[in-house]
């Protein structure tokens, strides 16, 4: 796999990456901040747009990439996970948990979902303690089952 770098003027920067059985996956990182995938089969061919995407959305792209979401599970757990759903939640700005803790929230015990993590501003604060402090465009990673997510969906969007 080869990896080529275009400053492209007035737009961005261009990144194509040439792969050994084929093919040429192109990525532009426009000067906006916004990402356009491009594939083409051939070097010579047209390329065809896969999809353009922000920022934001494009880092959470390279973590899945990079693995940061997937722990493979044995097969005998399905039993004890079943019904648990692992959601990306975003605190709205209006939300009455901003500027509180988890603790004092109570999320756990009010809902019944569990914080993994909390990714503020392109980090991700792992395992979080009941002392993280909720803050504006948080994104909560939690997981429980589909009335949790529910509560927790109540929770946030109650009315300060």
């Amino acid at each position: 796999m080869k990896v080529f770098e275009t400053q492209l003027p007035g737009v961005g920067r261009r990144y194509q990456i040439s792969f050994p059985d084929g093919g040429v996956f192109t990525i532009v990182v426009h000067n906006d901040g916004k990402r356009s995938a491009f594939w083409r089969d051939e070097p010579d061919a047209d390329g065809e747009e896969l999809f353009t995407t922000n920022e934001r959305d494009a880092e959470k792209i390279a973590e899945i990439f990079e693995g940061v979401f997937f722990d493979p599970v044995s097969d005998d757990l399905d039993d004890a996970l079943s019904g648990a759903r692992i959601k990306w939640v975003a605190i709205p700005d209006d939300s009455p948990v901003v500027g509180r803790t988890i603790g004092d929230v109570g999320i756990r015990t009010q809902t019944g979902v569990s914080v993994l993590a909390v990714e503020r501003g392109g980090q991700t604060i792992a395992n979080p303690t009941p002392d993280t402090q909720l803050l504006t465009d948080d994104v909560l990673v939690v997981v429980g089952d589909d009335d949790a997510h529910q509560a927790l969906e109540e929770l946030l969007s109650k009315p300060k």
